[in-house]
């Protein structure tokens, strides 16, 4: 029997969860750009008298892009919410199935979905070269829109890596049932 820290499943979950971290560190920096565009802003427009017709239009994309390129990174961290209220009077195994399960049926349809919209919005603008129209800097979109198909694909890596722990989990629970009952 292999023991639980040695798991196949273990060892290249922990090598796709590289990804989410490497994604997420890159991601915490943006925070400095969105906060000095913003700090601009204010000093500009209340100091000056000189608001930009940039700085909230790049603090908006910059944080849009912030929150979904950070989210395989919670995913990995187990940020999300989640409802305990029975989940965690399970077993470490049922919970494992229960995730497995929801995984599979809810997790990656969404992320599929995201990743094959979210490609045909970021083609299409990139193709006609799209701009906010709604802003007198008119940006172009498609940086912006790019970030929905790769956030889709880390999503769809850190799902992938957090349904190997979950067959992990079932396997070492398995594993430990038939040590305790060897012993006894």
């Amino acid at each position: 029997m292999v023991e639980p820290s040695q798991h196949w499943a273990n060892r290249i979950a922990t090598r796709l969860d590289r990804m989410a971290i490497w994604s997420g560190v890159i991601v915490g920096w943006m925070i400095i750009p969105m906060v000095l565009s913003l700090s601009y802003e204010v000093i500009s427009r209340y100091v000056f008298g000189a608001p930009t017709i940039w700085a909230y239009d790049m603090t908006f994309m910059i944080y849009g892009t912030f929150f979904m390129l950070g989210a395989a990174f919670t995913l990995q961290r187990r940020g999300h919410i989640r409802t305990d209220m029975l989940y965690g009077e399970w077993s470490p195994r049922k919970q494992a199935w229960v995730d497995l399960v929801c995984y599979v049926v809810f997790f990656y349809p969404f992320i599929l979905i995201l990743i094959f919209y979210g490609w045909g919005y970021f083609w299409q603008a990139f193709q006609t070269n799209e701009k906010f129209v709604s802003s007198p800097w008119m940006p172009i979109t498609w940086p912006f829109k790019l970030v929905l198909p790769v956030t889709g694909v880390l999503m769809a890596v850190q799902g992938f890596s957090e349904m190997l722990k979950c067959i992990a989990a079932i396997q070492q629970n398995q594993w430990l049932e038939k040590v305790v009952h060897h012993e006894s």
